[in-house]
């Protein structure tokens, strides 16, 4: 499983850990689950750590998600995503950043879990124990898809 994402803070956060390689088809159905979720409420922000994470996505095939949220223009729940990626998907998560700010979503990239937190406005420890939680969660789904 290449993600898992908890909402926190009664809607207002939403904490997502990707790990292993990612499909295009597999980010476009996260983004339609995440963009649809009723537990995301209006103004909501995202934390993704998607630094153990390889993904198939090309930088073009990132306009197919710029449509997602074009569809949800005046009823976009998120409005601000740090990011945390790898070397190899620096690029990629640039463009996204580029194709989705027309929607009202401000996305930034960084590099440490601390500073994205404070941009955020999300206890940083909680944020740990969060991303510590998910990650158990995908390695077990791991491991019981391994037997």
């Amino acid at each position: 499983m290449p993600n898992t994402y908890a909402v926190i803070n009664d809607g207002s956060m939403v904490v997502e850990f990707w790990t292993g390689q990612v499909t295009h088809d597999e980010l476009l159905a996260h983004e339609r689950r995440h963009l649809s979720d009723p537990l995301i409420k209006a103004g909501a922000s995202v934390l993704v750590d998607a630094q153990r994470a390889r993904f198939g996505t090309t930088e073009e095939e990132i306009a197919d998600i710029a449509v997602l949220y074009s569809r949800v223009v005046g009823k976009l729940k998120v409005t601000r995503m740090a990011l945390l990626v790898n070397n190899e998907t620096y690029e990629r998560a640039l463009v996204f950043m580029k194709e989705v700010e027309g929607y009202g979503v401000k996305v930034i990239i960084f590099n440490s879990l601390d500073i994205a937190c404070t941009w955020l406005g999300l206890d940083v420890n909680l944020a740990r124990k969060q991303l510590q939680a998910l990650q158990a969660e995908s390695a077990q789904v791991d491991a019981s898809a391994m037997s």
